[in-house]
């Protein structure tokens, strides 16, 4: 029996074949074939053409929807089983009516509660006048010393003392009253600039450099390889201390504020949860494309929707949540390394601290032309002069393929360089330094 033969697809209500309604069940059965083979185009193909030959047959309309979810179009899909639903004889078929819940359901944003907090007030004096305390500036020259590897290490010593001497003034001035909601050590303007011109990322990468080259300095002083090794050594041991001291200062007014600002602190712990849901691309490798999905529509939302705040945006961008963020990175690499705590726990909160910490300072950068922390321009550094804060572009880079593999790799170096420091600590006589 030669098979049957199947008229061409109606193109267009009105065309010879959209006269012919009597086709619309061999569209339809076909359609239902095709999908059943995985033939997902076809399927749709089919659907289509039985809508525009029965357009008053939920069957037709329901076709087209199942085609639709298939190919992940989960808005067309209700919009085509609404359209079955307002047929005549669709409007009480309960296979219908589950579909649309179904698709409703899946497309429905993840209900989150994000805490309200709001960037911290001028402090006040015993009259009631507002205090702002403003301390020494700091010294681009200095950090440029500091990362300047040919530089001899006396030299470079001395520039991780100066920017010692630096915090401990403002550490003077800012231990003078326990820190609470109202402006404090994060918020003064000098030490605000010293932070955003990047005194901390170059503590951080000499400790790396440093530490790094110790290990091969003793390396080649055990094998005889350099004759100058074990001096070389000594030398990277006492440019680590001085470094290890400067950072150690640097995280105790983190460590001082820990049980301060408990809103600040929630809207951390709400951004962090954010990046870990199923849509956010931080949870593939890297190589990983970044999906389009429903999930991923849903981290884009609400991110947005967190950051689109501005007090929240500047509260989460401020220096006071990144040194949390950065604290909480730290203690969890510590209870690592004693083997404290749930293995699984403590894994999940190194990498969320780590993400948090490289998006917020991302965005906290994001609205300034380019980001100076290479200790170049002029050394005096101008307080007046804030970064800008913004969401967008860190966002929308995310989403991207390319993007999303900066971040990756950006997060995974955050992390190493922290584990350095953890283990440095107590090896330079600072123990306790995260406060566990």
């Amino acid at each position: 029996m030669p098979p049957l033969a199947v008229p061409a697809r109606p193109q267009a209500a009105g065309s010879d074949a959209s006269s012919k309604p009597e086709l619309a069940p061999i569209y339809s059965n076909r359609s239902a074939s095709f999908l059943k083979l995985n033939k997902v185009s076809q399927a749709l193909a089919d659907a289509e053409a039985c809508v525009a030959l029965r357009p008053d047959w939920e069957k037709a309309h329901f076709r087209r929807g199942v085609a639709l979810e298939e190919k992940g179009d989960d808005a067309g899909a209700v919009a085509a089983f609404e359209a079955a639903a307002a047929t005549v004889t669709g409007a009480g078929n309960p296979e219908i009516a589950k579909k649309l819940r179904a698709l409703k359901k899946k497309s429905k944003p993840v209900p989150f509660h994000f805490p309200k907090a709001k960037p911290p007030p001028p402090a006040k004096g015993p009259k009631g006048a507002e205090v702002r305390p403003r301390g020494p500036a700091g010294n681009k020259a200095w950090l440029a010393t500091i990362r300047a590897v040919s530089e001899p290490v006396d030299a470079r010593v001395a520039a991780a003392n100066a920017v010692g001497g630096w915090l401990a003034e403002h550490l003077e001035r800012a231990l003078k009253r326990a820190p609470g909601e109202s402006e404090w050590f994060f918020e003064d303007p000098e030490v605000r600039a010293f932070l955003d011109a990047g005194v901390f990322d170059a503590l951080l990468d000499a400790m790396t450099h440093t530490v790094v080259s110790i290990i091969q300095a003793e390396a080649d002083a055990a094998s005889g390889a350099r004759p100058d090794a074990a001096a070389a050594a000594s030398a990277g041991a006492d440019l680590a201390g001085a470094l290890a001291g400067v950072l150690h200062n640097l995280l105790h007014p983190a460590l001082r504020a820990w049980g301060a600002r408990k809103q600040h602190q929630a809207l951390l712990a709400a951004f962090e949860q954010v990046l870990r849901m199923a849509g956010s691309p931080l949870n593939d490798a890297k190589g990983v494309a970044v999906r389009v999905d429903d999930e991923t529509k849903q981290f884009t939302a609400l991110c947005a929707k967190m950051l689109n705040n501005q007090g929240a945006l500047a509260v989460l961008t401020g220096h006071d949540s990144l040194a949390r963020a950065r604290l909480q990175l730290l203690r969890a690499l510590t209870q690592r390394d004693r083997k404290e705590g749930e293995k699984e726990d403590v894994a999940n909160r190194i990498e969320e601290s780590a993400r948090a910490l490289v998006l917020l300072r991302r965005c906290r950068f994001a609205g300034n032309k380019s980001e100076d922390s290479s200790g170049g321009g002029d050394a005096k550094l101008d307080a007046k002069l804030d970064a800008k804060p913004a969401w967008e572009p860190v966002l929308d880079a995310l989403l991207t393929d390319a993007g999303a593999d900066e971040v990756r790799d950006e997060v995974r170096v955050t992390i190493e360089q922290h584990a350095l420091l953890a283990g440095a600590f107590p090896k330079f006589g600072f123990e306790g330094s995260v406060g566990i």
